[in-house]
This record gives structure tokens, sequence and C-alpha cells, in this order.
């Protein structure tokens, strides 16, 4: 097929909890090596698993007081949820 423009296809993140396909509310995982090592085994993965470039866990793994901005993001303030530094999922996992 011909295009005479430059066009770009967009590759959806989807979370990374196997049972669990939601593309809303995404963190990335933690640089911090423990705290990662914690998401890992939180969301049943091996602590040395290498997770594909862009892996993220949704929002609906994680408890209300995990965000560092909640009332924000309730009332409007803030467009997106951030979460605390030390935060690991909890809810909704394997």
């Amino acid at each position: 097929f011909g295009f005479s423009a430059p066009y770009r296809v967009s590759m959806v993140r989807w979370c990374s909890v196997v049972w669990l396909r939601s593309s809303v509310g995404l963190h990335s995982f933690p640089l911090d090596l423990e705290i990662r090592r914690q998401w890992l085994r939180a969301i049943g993965e091996q602590e040395n698993s290498q997770l594909p470039p862009g892996a993220v866990v949704c929002n609906q793994h994680f408890t209300r007081d995990s965000f560092a901005n909640m009332m924000e993001f309730e009332l409007g303030y803030s467009a997106r949820l951030r979460l605390k530094m030390e935060t690991v999922p909890t809810v909704a996992l394997p």
C-alpha cells in the first residue's frame, strides 16, 4: 500500500498484571531496585524478571492512600494521579 505522507503506528501500553487489560492510569516500574523487586513479587513475577520496555501497572492495583495527590486529583486540580515513592501494588493481584 502506498502512503504518501509519513504515518506513525500507535502502540498502546497495557497493565503488566496478566489478567487485567487496562490502559488507563498507568505507572512505570520504579527505578529503585528494592521497590522494583517488591512490585515484581506483588504482580507474580520473579524478582530478576526482565520486563519489556515501557512495562506499567495501572491504578487498580493501588489503594487510595498510595497516591500522593489523591485530593488534588478528585478536586480537578491534577489530571493524573502520582504514586508515593515507596508504594507497592497490593490490590487485585494474581
